[in-house]
C-alpha cells in the first residue's frame, strides 16, 4: 500500500473521498509532522477522519522524523502508526519493542 502523504485536514478528505472503500488507506503525516504540528494535532485529524469517514480503513502513520523522543511520545499519547528514520539500530528496536507492547507499530 502505498501511503498519501498528506500536511492538513483538507488534503486527507481528499484523498478519503477519491479512494476505494474496498482498500485500506494509509495516510502519512509530512515528514516531521509530530514536531512541527504536534501530536495531538494528528490525534484530533484521525478522530475526524475516522467520524467523517467511518467505511473506510484508515491507516494513519504520523512521521516523527529522526526524533526517538517524539516517536516515544507518540506511542504514549495512543498514535497507533509511529514512522521514525535514521534511528541507531538498537533504538529502533527498542522503540519497535515497546510499540509492540503497547499495541502500535513503528515503521520506518
Amino acid at each position: 500500500m502505498t501511503p498519501a502523504v498528506i500536511h492538513c485536514l483538507d488534503q486527507a478528505r481528499a484523498v478519503l473521498a477519491r479512494s476505494d472503500i474496498d482498500r485500506p488507506v494509509r495516510l502519512q503525516s509530512s515528514f516531521g509532522a509530530a514536531g512541527q504540528h504536534g501530536i495531538g494535532w494528528w490525534l484530533a485529524v484521525t478522530r475526524i477522519l475516522a467520524e467523517e469517514f467511518p467505511e473506510h480503513a484508515i491507516e494513519a502513520a504520523l512521521d516523527c522524523a529522526d526524533s526517538p523522543g517524539l516517536a516515544l511520545a507518540a506511542l504514549r499519547a495512543g498514535v497507533p502508526l509511529v514512522r521514525a528514520s535514521g534511528l541507531a539500530p538498537d533504538m529502533r528496536n527498542k522503540l519497535g519493542d515497546i510499540a509492540r507492547q503497547m499495541g502500535a507499530r513503528l515503521i520506518d
